[in-house]
């Protein structure tokens, strides 16, 4: 690549095409940036707002930005219908991230052949030239969004992992760039037949041809599939072969552009020294005056129904939000690999839990040493050393909305079930004053809440799997329980719903052990199971002694919770029709809502549809007096 390119007096210059594009790129990301500035502001404003509606938008401004907020989410929401595909199905991203990826390619086309004519044989040259320009000043865009800890999230508020599906598909158009690049040289070349001559002699075309291939095998081999079949392997294969790619661009290009490959080795420096020195942080004990071990962490390993382990990491030394994940590495198990789990604990726990669903490779280790170290459920108390990285994740906070609807299948309860106990947990310090206006004034320093409703449901393959947060769920309800016995006057509200959808089971379910009337579900669609929005867990009250005060009731719960004393789960049949069950839950809000959902792709689809659909027919912000909608959907094996 050169910068002696044939230039009209009214053609850009490549520096400047190089400027335009950062600028693009500055824009959306100065815009979501602001946006995240907007959205940290509201959630402090509703925390102090003594009304009782504090989610519903007040002030002129605020209602324009929520008109504005609730046409931007139903238009970048919805989501194409799924493919099937022999015995698989094809599930698409929402129109929102697509719409950013075609933006991004729609502008490197546009720069690389403004005012250029592709059908002049004498302008392929001068497209080659203009193409390698555009295509290296995309590469530090690559780097900015692999990182873990990198400037883009902490401006827009956005998850690395999210991010990191930005930076597959930034990858794609930055490879079709580099191939536009190649193919007019060739194509200038071809016409003297040229080309192989070139490729054995000229120094520039030998380390070009060798990056573009590079890169043409990461591309490959970060599809979704190639990825899934050894994750190990693609992350290891991954990281050398963008090192031979980064070299092979540095010998490529010319002297005063190596500028940019300057700039993308620093960002992934950057990032690899905060992830270290907070690694060390985190891990050695010298940092923690109450560990006298070389290694802060010890991990005990538990075998759960449905070959799942816990692994329980006591007084961690660090602090986490709800929803959260961290990469946890046990080179006595699994060496040299470290993986992502969320986090199923909350900080008040005083532990760290990690609940791992055995699959292959690694995650099967953890359950094999686990089985060997339960004995009736419970662990031996043999620990492993375990190193820690993050924690990671960002969701908005879910306290400042008015209603709150938590949905997961399966494993994905393990970040929802953190975000419904800290609900509850904020409720509980509401409960310590009767001034409902000193409740919002006091809110953000006690870490309390102005969530009114919580719809949580939780989808299941086998009855025995509601061991993994039966505990949990029981306390909850009982907490609330207390609640409403110690005010009747409370605005809190939960409801949760359980649902097997195990056929074996279903036909069990159905001899007594459901309340519900609901016939079993006869098909695997999460839409044909007539499973309605009253078939929920109801909160039974808890027997007390005669003439007991409601704090002497609380006292009692606190201090010696029976299992006796807490209401029973009791499951309901089949799969929960969601549209219904998020429609219920939005008429009954006063202010903004938010869905949270995490699960199989089915179930995060039929999500999407429902919200964008709702918030659509409802006519949110358009003068009906409906409310928004923030939607969360949280992705398994991005």
């Amino acid at each position: 690549m050169s910068s002696h390119m044939h230039m009209g007096h009214d053609m850009p210059s490549p520096q400047n095409l190089q400027k335009a594009y950062w600028a693009v790129v500055g824009s959306f990301v100065g815009a979501a940036a602001l946006a995240n500035l907007i959205n940290r502001l509201l959630a402090f404003q509703r925390l102090r707002d003594t009304s009782l509606t504090p989610s519903k938008p007040k002030s002129l401004f605020f209602r324009f930005y929520a008109t504005l907020t609730a046409l931007a989410r139903e238009a970048s929401h919805a989501v194409p219908p799924p493919v099937s595909i022999s015995r698989h199905r094809l599930y698409f991203a929402p129109l929102g991230p697509l719409a950013i990826v075609l933006a991004n390619l729609v502008t490197v086309l546009i720069l690389c052949f403004y005012k250029l004519d592709t059908e002049n044989q004498w302008a392929w040259e001068d497209v080659g030239y203009r193409t390698g320009f555009v295509t290296i000043a995309q590469l530090p865009l690559l780097f900015l969004l692999s990182g873990r800890r990198n400037i883009i999230g902490i401006l827009s508020g956005t998850d690395y992992a999210r991010l990191n599906w930005y930076h597959r598909w930034i990858a794609r158009t930055f490879w079709l760039c580099a191939t536009l690049h190649m193919g007019f040289w060739f194509r200038s070349w071809g016409r003297y037949n040229y080309i192989t001559y070139q490729l054995k002699n000229e120094y520039y075309a030998k380390r070009g041809f060798a990056a573009w291939c590079i890169l043409t095998f990461i591309v490959v081999s970060s599809a979704r599939p190639l990825r899934r079949l050894g994750y190990e392997f693609f992350v290891l294969q991954h990281l050398v072969m963008f090192v031979g790619f980064i070299v092979a661009v540095w010998m490529h290009v010319k002297e005063e552009d190596k500028v940019w490959v300057w700039i993308s080795v620093g960002l992934l420096i950057f990032d690899r020294v905060l992830r270290y020195v907070w690694g060390a942080y985190v891990n050695l004990g010298v940092f923690h005056p109450a560990s006298r071990a070389l290694w802060k962490h010890q991990a005990s390993f538990t075998s759960l129904p449905g070959d799942v382990t816990r692994v329980t990491i006591r007084d961690p030394g660090l602090r986490w939000a709800q929803g959260q994940h961290m990469f946890l590495t046990c080179h006595a198990i699994v060496p040299l690999q470290s993986h992502p789990f969320t986090i199923s604990s909350i900080p008040e726990d005083k532990q760290i839990e990690f609940l791992i669903r055995s699959q292959k490779g690694g995650t099967r280790r953890f359950y094999k040493y686990a089985e060997n170290n339960t004995v009736l459920g419970t662990d031996t108390g043999k620990s492993c050393t375990v190193l820690l990285e993050g924690p990671y994740g960002v969701l908005r906070p879910l306290y400042q909305f008015d209603t709150v609807v938590l949905i997961a299948g399966g494993m994905g309860a393990t970040f929802t079930m953190p975000l419904l106990r800290d609900l509850v947990r904020r409720w509980k310090n509401d409960s310590g004053s009767k001034d409902l206006s000193l409740q919002r004034v006091q809110s953000a320093q006690l870490g309390k809440a102005v969530v009114r409703r919580v719809r949580f449901v939780w989808v299941v393959r086998s009855r025995k799997h509601l061991a993994w947060f039966e505990t949990q769920l029981l306390t909850v309800l009982a907490d609330v329980n207390v609640l409403r016995r110690a005010s009747a006057d409370t605005l809190t509200d939960i409801k949760v719903s359980i649902h097997v959808t195990d056929d074996m089971e279903l036909a069990i379910l159905g001899h007594g052990s459901s309340t519900s009337d609901t016939e079993p579900a006869s098909t695997n669609s999460l839409e044909k199971s007539a499973v309605t929005d009253e078939d929920t867990l109801a909160i039974q009250p808890l027997p007390s002694a005669n003439n007991a005060s409601p704090l002497e009731h609380q006292q009692q719960h606190q201090s010696s919770p029976q299992p006796a004393r807490l209401p029973a789960l009791t499951p309901q049949h089949g799969r929960p029709q969601v549209h219904p069950l998020i429609r219920t839950a939005l008429e009954e809000a006063t202010g903004e809502s938010a869905v949270v959902v995490c699960g199989p792709p089915s179930l995060a689809d039929d999500t999407r549809r429902s919200v964008v659909s709702l918030s659509d027919e409802r006519a949110v912000h358009k003068g009906t007096g409906a409310q928004g909608v923030y939607l969360h959907v949280e992705n398994f094996g991005s």
